[in-house]
């Protein structure tokens, strides 16, 4: 059964990617299928869209609109079945199907075909997944100059896309009134922790 994650966060418990110690709250909105995400720290603002699936909420996040969050769910025989969208969607989720994965391995290289949410303007490309440390590392022929980071918890393998480095992933493992979140971000090779108490 999926978490409700609608509501207002303290941030309890936080690091950064250097170490570093943060405060602040996390505000989610449901947005249609999705949820928006508003981070409001001691370090930056910054706002993101996620995913519910079983007791996770699954979220790309940028400092500009210019990301596109995916989450893919990982497949017995190597396939990748994937949901996505951008800020500009405005709560339209699109879908593509991976394929030419290695069954009980992620990386590789994948034929993708997709479309937008009412099956507009299909797309083909192909997709290629390595990883560094605890951070796999997404390149795609559907954009030379745009790349993408994830993690994986289980079946699943959160992904977003953007330029430069002001984006990340970050999922929520949610239990009640308690959360917490595991996160990175372009140019890192390892996950740091947030942890969320909800304020109502």
């Amino acid at each position: 059964m999926s978490v409700n994650p609608e509501g207002t966060w303290t941030i309890e418990d936080a690091t950064t990617l250097r170490g570093q110690s943060y405060t602040g709250t996390v505000k989610i909105y449901p947005l249609d299928r999705l949820y928006q995400v508003i981070w409001l720290t001691d370090r930056y603002h910054f706002a993101g869209l996620g995913f519910v699936e079983d007791n996770f909420l699954f979220t790309g996040w940028g400092v500009d609109s210019s990301y596109c969050v995916v989450l893919y769910r990982i497949n017995a025989d190597g396939t990748l079945e994937g949901r996505w969208t951008t800020p500009q969607s405005l709560g339209q989720v699109g879908w593509e199907r991976a394929t030419g994965g290695t069954p009980g391995e992620l990386e590789g290289l994948y034929q993708v075909a997709g479309a937008y949410s009412d099956n507009r303007m299909p797309y083909t490309n192909t997709l290629a997944i390595g990883k560094a440390g605890d951070v796999y590392q997404l390149s795609s022929s559907r954009s030379q100059q745009s790349r993408g980071i994830g993690l994986r918890l289980n079946d699943w393998l959160l992904v977003n896309w953007g330029y430069g480095r002001n984006y990340g992933v970050i999922a929520y493992e949610i239990d009640r009134d308690a959360a917490t979140g595991h996160w990175t971000a372009p140019g890192a090779d390892k996950v740091a922790t947030e942890r969320l108490a909800k304020i109502c």
